[in-house]
């Protein structure tokens, strides 16, 4: 090595040591966080296998994504070191779920624009909300954009780069994913951060229980700007510790300034401890009402059951779900006869139990909150029907059926109660009363703790199912036994062989059959599963489900599998098609193996209401994709899932 590389290398090594000490004591004069931060970043190479442990929670930075020329060894440059860039920034990677750092490439920066902000936000699958919560999680870095695009960004003061984490931060919080929000913006860097993502970071903040740090930001952008938006802030910062006097010269500045924001003023009026009614045009909380309601322990409004139906928004359905009921009774004063009132209460339990569903159903509320509601009603006023004449539609059956379920002490006995639950959601579909996407998970505490014996067999496919659609891979991965319990008994046993019979596709689905052709007795045993008194065109409408369903994730397929069915009608009962942009534009995508793009499409074809809704023709076009650009977990997920939903 020569000496002016010796120079060079030295160079290197000081400005490195001079960049780690300067980090370094930025982080010890950040303030402290309310709560341990989360496990440091990892930086680790674009398209390489993360160095982190198996059980690591810690945000990963996925660096530079360009291969480095090759260089002699005495060649060594001397000049900045480039900070990594936002598009570099994500919270998992290809290990765990996510996708490539190169998701993007190939597509149009003008089609990401429109589709990416299209996600569906308050989906009741499982399957959908990890896929979409797997695509904003991962670091990527934003297509090459032409000169024009480049042009238009400039106009709006955003780069491509803060453009596509905006869009994540803003579709993760409108899927209520705020604590992934909170930890996604503090790797963003501080020159990077646009004003929405500091309102996003506040927000965040005042969800997590944060408090303290997001007055602290909201006092930095004051001292900016006099936006009534940092103002409405302060003067709830000023009443969560007791300045009355600053937090009412706030109020009469907002009023003067005629700011329009009633929910404010009516959270602000609560946490004075006024017990007025929720505002008749409410709707939906932002993040600032809900840190208000917190702080004053605020009830459920008495007119729930009134506002239910307008409420859409995911976060807000989950954090209404979390206010307890008030108190039971009466105020002083009030003669409203006795029977009036517990008719009231009894509408109110009702409503709370609905909301519940509910939230839990757009993945905003743990199944353990929800189990909670039920075990807390009291189903003794009025006295609950026999469980076999409780119907779908019935609110506090739902509730009486978890907790006789919950009162079992022989498994025998429990399994009989839940396999009555999960009747009626299989039978309804979803239509009067929750799906399996809401019941499953509920009892899905209990199905873990059983285990798959031989004269539980008649129990295994409620078993399977419930756990099935459950989030927890690894309760999900309890299913296996009961499908091998089924499996294994129904060598020797006419009741066990039907059972399996009714779960192979789904075993198929899950796994595959590693056919070379699809066994035609095993189809045979699948529709001899099926109830006797079932109507022949439901039979073959659910046949041809489970067949489009097969062939989407591969299974072995062939025309002649199609023999029970052909000759019926030439138009499908399934309406539900696919428009031909989202269709086409599945195919494209996902034959170019443009795997972002593809999930992006797959995601706004299944729109909202999820798989169950999409129709089964539409959701084989989205499996297949998906197939296709390389995702192959998540699509037999949803074709699982699917399926399960279905009923079938």
């Amino acid at each position: 090595m020569t000496a002016l590389s010796r120079l060079r290398l030295l160079a290197v090594l000081l400005a490195s040591v001079a960049l780690a000490v300067g980090a370094a004591s930025a982080q010890d004069a950040a303030p402290a966080p309310d709560t341990a931060p989360a496990d440091a970043p990892i930086d680790v190479p674009a398209g390489g296998a993360p160095p982190l442990p198996a059980q690591s929670g810690g945000p990963v930075r996925i660096l530079s994504d360009t291969a480095a020329p090759t260089r002699d060894a005495d060649d060594v440059d001397v000049g900045d070191l480039a900070a990594p860039g936002i598009d570099r920034i994500g919270l998992i990677d290809n290990a765990s779920g996510g996708f490539s750092p190169q998701m993007w490439r190939g597509t149009d920066f003008e089609l990401l624009k429109r589709i990416l902000p299209q996600l569906p936000r308050r989906s009741p699958s499982p399957a959908v909300r990890r896929l979409a919560r797997n695509l904003l999680l991962s670091p990527g870095t934003p297509p090459v954009i032409s000169r024009e695009q480049a042009e238009a960004q400039s106009a709006e003061n955003l780069s491509a780069s803060q453009w596509l984490i905006e869009t994540r931060v803003t579709t993760l919080a409108a899927l209520g994913h705020w604590t992934e929000v909170q930890a996604l913006l503090e790797l963003v860097p501080a020159d990077q951060m646009t004003d929405s993502l500091a309102r996003a970071k506040v927000e965040s903040s005042l969800v997590t229980s944060h408090v303290n740090e997001a007055c602290a930001q909201t006092q930095a952008a004051l001292n900016v700007t006099p936006d009534p938006y940092w103002q409405k802030i302060q003067v709830f910062c000023q009443l969560n510790v007791d300045q009355t006097s600053a937090a009412g010269l706030g109020l009469a500045l907002l009023r003067e300034q005629k700011v329009a924001d009633p929910m404010f003023f009516w959270a602000v009026d609560v946490m004075g401890g006024n017990a007025a009614p929720f505002p008749a045009a409410f709707t939906k909380l932002e993040p600032l009402h809900y840190a208000m309601l917190r702080k004053a322990a605020a009830p459920l409004p008495a007119n729930l059951a009134d506002i239910l139906p307008k409420i859409s928004d995911a976060s807000t359905l989950g954090w209404l779900a979390m206010m307890p009921l008030p108190d039971a009774a009466p105020i002083k004063g009030d003669k409203t006869p006795a029977a009036v009132r517990a008719e009231r209460r009894r509408a109110l339990e009702d409503a709370q139990i609905v909301l519940a569903e509910r939230a839990v159903a757009a993945g905003t509320l743990a199944p353990a909150q929800l189990r909670a509601v039920y075990t807390a009603l009291n189903t003794a006023d009025p006295a609950p029907p026999p469980l076999t004449q409780i119907t779908a539609d019935n609110v506090r059956g739902r509730a009486f059926l978890y907790q006789s379920a919950a009162a079992q002490t022989v498994p025998t006995a429990r399994a009989e109660v839940i396999a009555r639950a999960f009747e009626l959601v299989r039978a309804d579909g979803g239509r009067q009363g929750p799906g399996l996407g809401v019941i499953g998970p509920v009892y899905s505490e209990m199905l873990a703790g059983m285990e798959p014996t031989a004269d539980l067999v008649w129990f295994a496919g409620a078993a399977a199912r419930g756990l099935l659609v459950v989030e927890d891979a690894a309760v999900r991965d309890k299913a296996k036994g009961w499908l091998e319990l089924a499996r294994s008994m129904g060598r020797t046993s006419r009741e066990a062989g039907q059972i399996a019979g009714g779960l192979w596709p789904i075993e198929a689905m899950m796994t595959g059959t590693a056919a070379t052709m699809l066994p035609p007795q095993a189809m045979r045993s699948w529709v001899s599963s099926l109830p006797a008194d079932m109507a022949a065109e439901v039979i073959a409408q659910r046949q041809e489900s489970v067949l489009s369903l097969l062939v989407a994730v591969g299974e072995p397929v062939e025309t002649v599998d199609w023999l029970a069915v052909m000759g019926g009608a030439r138009r499908s009962a399934d309406v539900s098609q696919l428009a031909p942009h989202l269709a086409n534009g599945l195919t494209l995508a996902s034959k170019a193996g443009r795997a972002g793009e593809t999930a992006a499409l797959a995601l706004v074809a299944l729109g909202e209401d999820g798989p169950a809704s999409a129709g089964v023709s539409a959701v084989q076009i989205v499996i297949e994709a998906l197939r296709a650009a390389g995702r192959e977990s998540d699509a037999r997920a949803l074709a699982v899932e699917t399926a399960l939903t279905l009923g079938l």
